[in-house]
């Protein structure tokens, strides 16, 4: 039976959601209750604990910076047993300087995106040679927000699975109304930790605005070729690819 919700619904964190059931373009579909996104799964605590064990994680992957780890905590492995990986997605977080407020948030993201495609060539390729595993499923990987270093991975790893373009962007767009949720908490509750700090960002860093990943998924095509040709020029090995393939999409009907 397929779940009624994408999101894993939680007390405490938002923007948990399982990336099963989008298309493929030659008709298959993601598999349910096999891969998830999410943010900040450091707070969980509590009943979400309880929510989160019934998922069987295996596998969780940590794309958030060593700043990030040493000041709000780390993925509950007591509570929630699971081969653990931190990989950092960039080293440090966006600063302020130069942002212009005016400017429309897809390119200010893209920007910001395009340096992941970069700069984070070792986390991504240990990322798809971690989930080429039998073993490592059910699996998560996460940021802070859920939006953009989650995002981008996302991206990477549907499209490497051939879900069609317009699911990926969908999926992206999907954490716009869940970060605000994020914010809208900081900002209540007077959290003392990184979600606090999203309350201050310009509108631009807090946005998933679709034509962001069109923009990005356009650009992958143009410099690259495709997400296949950009996984392989950064070390990825094609049959790390095809064993998530294989993973993560339904059998053909």
């Amino acid at each position: 039976m397929q779940p009624t919700s994408r999101d894993v619904a939680l007390d405490d964190v938002f923007n948990l959601r399982d990336l099963g059931g989008y298309a493929t373009a030659d008709g298959r579909r993601t598999r349910w209750r096999r891969l998830y996104r999410g943010a900040g799964l450091h707070r969980l605590a509590g009943n979400d604990i309880e929510i989160v064990r019934e998922l069987g994680l295996a596998t969780a992957i940590d794309l958030r910076t060593q700043g990030e780890l040493d000041a709000v905590g780390r993925y509950p492995r007591e509570e929630l047993p699971a081969d653990f990986h931190h990989l950092p997605m960039i080293t440090s977080l966006w600063g302020l300087d130069g942002i212009d407020p005016d400017a429309p948030a897809a390119d200010y993201l893209l920007a910001r995106y395009r340096e992941m495609l970069d700069a984070g060539t070792a986390t991504i390729a240990t990322t798809f040679r971690l989930l080429a595993r039998d073993d490592a499923y059910p699996a998560v990987f996460y940021c802070a927000a859920g939006k953009d270093r989650t995002g981008v991975m996302a991206a990477l790893l549907l499209s490497a699975v051939g879900v069609r373009e317009e699911e990926i962007v969908a999926d992206y767009a999907l954490s716009h109304e869940r970060v605000q949720r994020i914010v809208a908490r900081a900002a209540a509750r007077g959290d003392a930790d990184a979600h606090s700090a999203m309350v201050a960002q310009p509108p631009a860093m807090m946005a998933a605005p679709a034509a962001a990943m069109e923009l990005l998924l356009a650009t992958i095509r143009d410099e690259h070729g495709s997400a296949h040709d950009y996984l392989e020029a950064i070390g990825v090995e094609r049959e790390a690819v095809a064993a998530i393939e294989a993973s993560l999409l339904e059998p053909a009907r």
